[in-house]
């Protein structure tokens, strides 16, 4: 029974019916029941979601069969994989060739119950599940070679977590003879054979014939439900109200998986992205996708997308603007990047230590895309940008659990724990890299462009003469002239043909480069504890009893808002008089509203010749909108110039070292009349 009030209040029924398919006239539609308020009993209103079928024939609702799936349909399943494998859907990634294969790279063999060292070519399944806290069996050095003798694991099958136990079950009845598993095929205290195979998990993943996820249970001891009969519990009725057949729904693609334990946790995005093949096995029935489908496969329906109560909702599962895939064409690197980086850092780890350790194979299939390495997750070659990341909600500093000491730099997003959003804007690098014990300086362009091309003009217009995008069609991205399917967020040559950089000072986390700051001993800007209350709390919905992420104004001497920096609530909470606080300007950028790039090459821009030195004023414009991010005060400044916007970054010292606190952007007049100075900056 379902409660008819709610703290006194009559529950109220609202009812509308949803067209499931393309035939919105005569095909099945879906019955949604909201109640409100809604009563303790659900979860929410899909819970009272039933579908609607007008039956051929003037059958009745005991005619119609009904999705009764006590265990999984392994004739079904192994008929998407053999389809998918003799390439029906798609053309099939050859097995891993000799030198595509990792050294020392194991799997379990399930026939033979051991782990075996894989001769190419090789077929074999991925498993990706959620290891939680329970006691597993784990490679370990000292029974490395016991587990390698024929019958091993089935000595030691009590040892094996169920999931394992059912996933060499399934593989069987698939007709296949190998598993990859990672507590099993990695020796888990061999630093360097570990450290070996979680760098080319993209190859793991993408070599593997298929990928089985268990999206259901929170442990290794969960299983594969279906496995055994009377694992699922769902059932589905049919009754007839009047002239209506209605049925409850089957559980969708999106409450099974995408809202599952297992797609939480940050270790099993990057198995979601490289897989070409992954089998869903979720509570009630299994999903299967492929890379050459626009849609999953679903358990227990049938292939008439017009059929009656079976059919699901269409689901397209590998969409580019998908956060579980990298496209590999018609993709704007950083527009990608930015899309997984924020699911992946809004996902859970065991270990807080294993943040870089989790994108090592995300990295990997980035690389091509930006041509370039990654730096604390990173990429090298556009770190004068994605030093800007923010905060997209909750956010502390990634400590050691015992020492309590910051595990990663500040600068990075590895260093924090919560969910950010990188920067995609465009913006003008205004720091210069300082390189090597020469203290060689270099700007992104220098490590960018080949070779010598930034400092010699004909070299440079030769190689800007390769690429199209900003400057010739107002688009903020690059492509090249040679290969128009992929975007850039800037003009970057191979790695090969152009020097590597920036570098880390050696021996330290440290980012090294000169930069504006404000001037030593002088408050050019009072950063105010009042925030931006109306953009703090619908955007970031930081309150003065919670504070999130907080939006702190920067007030000039004449108390005029002239820009913001935005910063963690734990920071901010810990924002003292005696602490070392210094704004650095790292940028030149636009207004959110801002459309126009404005005349000639941005590039050229002369900062000296665009700011205004004297104070100015407008008291005929409108005050401070609070509610939008990056306003100034518009009768104190001008926000109609080009490029009216700095980039900045606020920094604690500590010991000769500047570390990161929170990013916002600073009206360029504003700055200018804070008389900056050029400092260098050791960034930790």
């Amino acid at each position: 029974m379902i409660s008819t009030q709610v703290n006194g209040k009559d529950v109220v029924c609202k009812l509308r019916t949803i067209p499931i398919g393309f035939n919105k006239r005569s095909g099945p539609s879906r019955l949604q029941v909201r109640m409100v308020p809604a009563p303790g009993e659900l979860d929410d209103f899909s819970d009272l979601s039933f579908r609607i079928c007008q039956p051929q024939h003037n059958l009745s609702a005991a005619d119609l069969e009904c999705v009764q799936s006590p265990q999984i349909d392994y004739v079904q399943i192994k008929r998407w994989y053999q389809c998918c494998l003799t390439d029906e859907c798609g053309p099939s990634p050859s097995p891993p060739s000799e030198e595509l294969m990792l050294e020392d790279f194991r799997l379990i063999d399930v026939q033979r119950w051991c782990i075996v060292k894989c001769e190419p070519p090789c077929r074999y399944i991925a498993l990706s599940y959620v290891w939680g806290g329970s006691e597993t069996l784990r490679n370990m050095q000292r029974i490395r070679q016991s587990l390698e003798v024929e019958g091993a694991l089935l000595e030691r099958t009590h040892q094996l977590p169920r999931t394992i136990k059912d996933a060499m079950s399934l593989i069987r009845k698939l007709g296949e003879s190998c598993l990859w598993v990672d507590s099993l095929c990695i020796v888990q205290d061999d630093k360097n054979h570990k450290r070996i195979q979680i760098a080319a998990m993209n190859k793991i993943y993408s070599s593997a014939a298929l990928t089985i996820a268990v999206a259901s249970g929170d442990n290794a001891n969960s299983g594969l439900p279906g496995m055994s009969a009377g694992d699922r519990t769902f059932r589905q009725h049919v009754e007839q109200v009047q002239s209506v057949y209605l049925t409850n729904c089957t559980p969708s693609f999106e409450r099974a998986v995408n809202d599952s334990v297992w797609n939480s946790r940050a270790w099993t995005l990057q198995e979601r992205i490289m897989s070409p093949r992954i089998l869903f096995v979720a509570k009630d029935r299994c999903f299967f996708a492929c890379r050459h489908r626009q849609h999953v496969l679903i358990e227990s329906t049938t292939d008439d997308p017009e059929n009656g109560i079976f059919n699901e909702n269409v689901v397209n599962v590998f969409k580019d603007s998908s956060a579980n895939m990298i496209p590999s064409s018609q993709t704007v690197n950083i527009v990608s990047y930015r899309r997984v980086v924020e699911s992946y850092t809004s996902r859970h780890l065991t270990f807080e230590s294993d943040i870089l350790n989790a994108f090592r194979g995300i990295e990997t299939l980035f690389r091509p895309l930006f041509r370039s390495d990654f730096v604390f997750g990173l990429p090298r070659s556009e770190l004068d940008s994605q030093l800007l990341w923010q905060p997209a909600g909750p956010c502390t500093r990634r400590r050691d659990p015992v020492t309590d000491i910051p595990m990663f730099p500040s600068w990075s997003w590895a260093g924090w724990v919560g969910k950010i959003t990188c920067n995609v804007e465009e913006n003008l690098s205004r720091i210069e890299w300082i390189e090597g014990e020469d203290e060689e300086r270099f700007s992104g362009k220098d490590f960018r462009y080949p070779k010598g091309a930034n400092g010699d003009v004909h070299k440079r217009l030769s190689y800007r003469m390769q690429w199209r995008g900003g400057i010739e069609n107002h688009e903020p991205y690059y492509k090249e002239n040679s290969d128009k399917d992929k975007y850039f967020f800037h003009p970057t040559a191979p790695e090969e043909e152009r020097i590597l950089g920036p570098n880390l000072r050696a021996g330290t986390n440290h980012l090294v480069f000169e930069a504006e700051t404000e001037p030593e001993n002088v408050n050019a800007f009072e950063i105010g504890l009042d925030h931006f209350w109306t953009m703090a709390i619908y955007k970031q919905r930081c309150t003065e009893e919670k504070h999130i992420v907080c939006p702190l104004p920067l007030r000039d001497t004449d108390k005029y808002i002239a820009g913001y920096v935005m910063v963690p609530g734990e920071i901010t909470a810990q924002l003292s008089n005696d602490a070392d606080y210094q704004i650095v300007m790292i940028s030149r950028t636009k207004t959110f509203e801002q459309e126009t790039r404005g005349e000639g090459n941005p590039d050229l821009l002369d900062d000296s010749e665009d700011v205004t030195l004297e104070k100015s004023y407008f008291p005929d414009r409108p005050a401070v909108k609070i509610s939008k991010v990056g306003d100034c005060d518009p009768r104190r400044f001008d926000l109609t110039k080009p490029w009216c916007l700095y980039n900045i970054m606020l920094v604690e010292w500590k010991h000769g070292v500047a570390y990161r606190l929170g990013v916002g952007k600073v009206h360029i007049d504003a700055w200018a009349q804070a008389r900056p100075q050029k400092k260098i900056i050791v960034l930790g």
